[in-house]
């Protein structure tokens, strides 16, 4: 074998190797201490929190895409279901939320690598504001999440 054809042949095997790394890389996000309290602003007491397999997921997020799923169900002045979604990078995220279909009584959002659906039922409007701020806020300014 040539050196050339050597030197060709050894990159190739380099290059293919690097690409296997860095598709390994990913890392699960950590979920945010205290993400769903108790009581959350707004009047609102958690009935249940709960870890959702991703194979269960009920929204239309590419399970491939999905770490982990967490819920939280709150009564207070209505109900809320509120899910958070943690995705193998903030891209998905941004993705979902200019892709996804706005429909009755759901508000979404992202945050780096983790895209939120809350779902409520007869909520006084202020009250479910006040929950969402807060939510927003367990889950750290959109600048300051690392970006994946």
């Amino acid at each position: 074998m040539s050196e050339s054809k050597l030197m060709a042949w050894t990159l190739k095997i380099l290059a293919a190797g690097a690409c296997c790394v860095l598709a390994g890389c990913h890392s699960p996000v950590a979920m945010p201490p205290n993400l769903f309290p108790a009581n959350a602003a707004g009047g609102w007491r958690l009935v249940v929190a709960r870890e959702v397999p991703v194979s269960e997921a009920p929204d239309p997020v590419p399970r491939n895409e999905i770490d982990w799923l967490r819920e939280g169900l709150y009564e207070g002045p209505g109900k809320i279901a509120a899910r958070v979604y943690a995705l193998s990078s903030a891209t998905v995220g941004l993705e979902l939320s200019q892709r996804w279909r706005p429909s009755a009584d759901t508000v979404f959002f992202n945050r780096g690598r983790f895209f939120i659906v809350v779902k409520w039922q007869a909520a006084e409007r202020q009250a479910l504001e006040s929950f969402v701020r807060e939510l927003q806020g367990r889950l750290g300014p959109p600048d300051s999440l690392t970006r994946s």
